[in-house]
């Protein structure tokens, strides 16, 4: 065995040299045929960048520490359960997805140990693709799909067929502090989305999606000073202005402090519409030797006039072509307005080297007040009716955890076990009044005068309390060549809506367990298997109020999904490809005994093929392919069984590049382009109603120069360059219109 200390580092067998790191982020165990590596400092996060401050005293800076062995290179250490304060994973190939990424109250994994599809994309992506909402940056991943359209408020989606509500994006980990309507971007540092069930990993979303979470991890001060200056000019008159400041101070650097800013205003693509948006977010943190600490807090502010909101249609009515995009059918004095503002302290403990404990506390208040309509299309010719309403509603929300992760041997097996407790409660006053109908046409949108605007009338509020409770265990042999991951959680769900004069309109009270078991095999390094069985589960549907059972709590709708795949690390390139079965029930009406009962089932099978990296210099790829066969079973009287569940296309597409012009024909040129497809989509359980499948193109240009020693980056995007006409999803009922061509600049400095 040698060990050396180069200024070239050999690739794939380096382990930086980094300033002291508390001793339970240290390597412990010897491997046979490895050096014992428990004296060599790590960063506070053990796959976090590698990017360094100053030496503590004491230690000798080395360029780079590589370990060989007479076989070759050494497998890593099996992965200790790490913490999630500092720097995130680091950044794969590319830099458009992360190496790895959150897994619920497991930490951070390496995305291949990780025994689910995961993407973890970066901030680098969300500035160079310009990507002002959440739904921008997924559109990157082949198994989302908007459930909303664009230039909208909300922000809903599909994950593999199946609809996920914006309240339940989690921020850090935890649910209830990200906005319930649209959180900002602005902030992050990544955006992770795991396409399965994730009640084990992260508790029960508070709207009760049970497939899918998206993670948003917030930014943190690096080891080198930033101030980032934004300008911005979206088509039509929108333009806005966004900084980035982080700095690190004390000793060691263990204080870092990042403030984020973002400002727009004016006119979208869509006829009459106007946006304003606003958004400041600070992060805090705090590396010591055994104790770190953060803090975040942010506030946003949306208005917007002439929001849309999709469209719903009614049962036989074909739906007709979709309009010209950028016509809108809303009522030009629609006003939105969403106020949101977050706060949560997070911190870690090393008890001993190989036990720590963990805990975090925050919660939210957001305001959303309305005065919309909510169009219908009537008739094939396009009719439609505008139910007008005003809503006002206020939501209060508070989330914690506290746990502990460690680490022990049993004999020739490692343990990795972790245990966390969690609460999370809302209070929810909701107003809402119907006014008056408003008959127009999609081809011919008809404006009317601004009426009166009515006062909300109460109506219910709604009270969540979830308590929850989860262990796993991560066995691994062979330097985690085999690891074996096995857990459950038992959660409590209680909902009540209180009526305004008192008592309660409805009660929920139900609790239930999910079990996660997972298998990985290793045979390679850079090559893992795995199998994996994950379950959710969400709110049971209201029985109708013509059922014999009107007004009964069903027991909570339990999810399961079985996944299989493979991921393989060519270094520059990454491939996963997973094989999946979800199985959800939803209610049926019995139409002889009117009983109502989680009778049907929908089944959704799949495979997702995921290729990210740099394959060669000069060139990035993000692509990923999803194929679905979603099935209804067990409908009422078995009319639909065997057909095609509403919202799930067959095939959806995500193909992405950028390309590095030669130096010789114009140096620090960047070109992009992505291709995103969705075949055609059912609107009813009956097939009956349909949209034809769809394919839309973005291209980019992106220049980086540097003037009077400022590194300058001018970037031009343009979506939906072809102009296509198009419907983008019918998730949840709900018709979305897509993406009109829309124009994007921007111009960043930093200093």
């Amino acid at each position: 065995m040698a060990i050396t200390a180069t200024g070239a580092p050999a690739t794939g067998q380096v382990l930086a040299a980094q300033p002291e790191a508390a001793p339970s982020e240290r390597m412990h165990h010897t491997a046979p045929g490895r050096t014992h590596l428990a004296d060599v400092p790590r960063t506070a996060n053990p796959v976090a960048s590698r990017t360094g401050g100053s030496p503590s005293p004491g230690h000798v800076m080395l360029d780079a520490l590589s370990v060989e062995t007479q076989g070759g290179a050494a497998r890593p250490e099996f992965p200790p359960p790490t913490g999630t304060i500092g720097q995130p994973p680091e950044a794969f190939a590319g830099g458009q997805v992360a190496s790895g990424g959150r897994v619920g109250f497991l930490g951070n994994r390496g995305l291949f140990d990780t025994p689910f599809t995961q993407a973890n994309y970066t901030a680098a992506l969300i500035r160079d693709q310009q990507a002002r909402t959440l739904g921008d940056v997924l559109a990157n991943n082949a198994a989302v799909l908007p459930a909303q359209p664009p230039f909208t408020t909300q922000q809903n989606i599909q994950v593999r067929g199946f609809w996920v509500n914006a309240r339940d994006f989690a921020f850090d980990g935890l649910y209830g502090l990200a906005s319930p309507y649209q959180p900002a971007v602005e902030g992050l540092e990544r955006v992770e989305v795991l396409t399965g069930p994730g009640a084990f990993l992260y508790g029960f979303p508070p709207s009760g999606s049970a497939v899918g979470v998206i993670n948003l991890v917030p930014k943190r001060a690096a080891e080198t000073p930033l101030t980032r200056i934004t300008a911005q000019v979206l088509a039509r008159g929108t333009v806005g202005a966004a900084f980035d400041l982080g700095r690190r101070f004390g000793d060691g650097n263990a204080v870092g402090v990042r403030i984020n800013g973002a400002s727009r205003d004016g006119a979208t693509p869509l006829d009459h519409q106007r946006q304003g948006f606003g958004v400041l977010t600070l992060g805090l943190d705090y590396r010591g030797a055994d104790l770190r600490l953060s803090l975040d807090a942010g506030y946003q502010h949306i208005d917007m006039d002439a929001s849309s909101y999709g469209l719903v249609v009614l049962p036989g009515v074909p739906i007709p072509r979709a309009p010209k995009l950028t016509r809108n059918v809303q009522q030009p004095w629609e006003r939105s307005d969403i106020d949101q503002g977050f706060g949560v302290l997070r911190a870690e403990y090393d008890l001993t080297p190989d036990v720590t404990l963990f805990g975090a506390l925050g919660g939210s208040r957001s305001q959303r007040d309305f005065f919309a309509t909510n169009p219908t299309i009537t008739g094939r010719s396009g009719a439609v009716v505008q139910a007008l309403g005003t809503i006002s509603a206020e939501n209060l929300q508070w989330t914690g955890e506290v746990g502990l992760r460690g680490r022990l041997q049993t004999g020739p097996v490692d343990h990795a076990v972790a245990l966390v407790v969690t609460h999370y409660g809302a209070d929810e006053p909701f107003s809402r009044s119907i006014t008056a109908q408003i008959r127009t046409r999609l081809d011919a949108p008809v404006f009317v005068p601004r009426p009166a605007r009515p006062t909300a009338r109460p109506e219910v509020t709604t009270q969540s309390r979830y308590d929850g409770v989860a262990v796993t265990d991560t066995l691994s042999v062979l330097d985690g060549a085999i690891q074996l991951i096995a857990g459950g959680r038992l959660q409590e769900v209680q909902r009540d809506y209180a009526r305004p004069g008192g008592g309660f309109q409805s009660r929920y009270d139900k609790a239930a367990a999910t079990p996660l078991a997972a298998l990985i095999v290793k045979p390679w390094d850079h090559l893992s298997f795995y199998v994996s069985y994950a379950e959710g589960f969400g709110f049971g549907p209201n029985p109708p109020t013509n059922a014999r059972n009107a007004g009964a709590a069903l027991p909570p709708v339990r999810t399961s999904q079985v996944e299989t795949g493979a991921k393989l690390d060519l270094g520059p390139v990454g491939l996963t490809l997973a094989a999946f079965e979800i199985r959800q029930p939803f209610g049926v009406l019995d139409p002889r005994t009117l009983t109502f009962a989680l009778d049907g089932e929908q089944r959704n099978q799949g495979l997702d093929l995921n290729v990210f990296g740099a394959p060669v210099e000069g060139l990035r790829v993000l692509a990923g392919l999803t194929l679905l066969d979603g099935r209804l079973a067990r409908t009422a009287g078995g009319l639909s069984d065997g057909h095609v569940a509403p919202g799930a296309p067959a095939a959806q597409l995500s193909l992405g590049g950028e390309v590095d012009l030669p130096a010789w024909l114009l140096k620090d040129l960047t070109l992009t382009g992505r291709v995103i497809y969705a075949s055609a989509q059912s609107y009813d359980q009956a097939n009956t109603q349909r949209i034809p499948d769809w394919a839309r193109l973005d291209l980019g240009i992106r220049y980086s120069v540097t003037a009077n020693g400022t590194p300058l980056t001018a970037r031009f995007n343009v979506e939906n360059a072809g102009g296509a006409r198009y419907w983008a999803s019918v998730g949840s009922s709900v018709l979305s219109y897509g993406s009109p061509r829309t124009f994007l600049a921007s111009l960043t400095a930093d200093f």
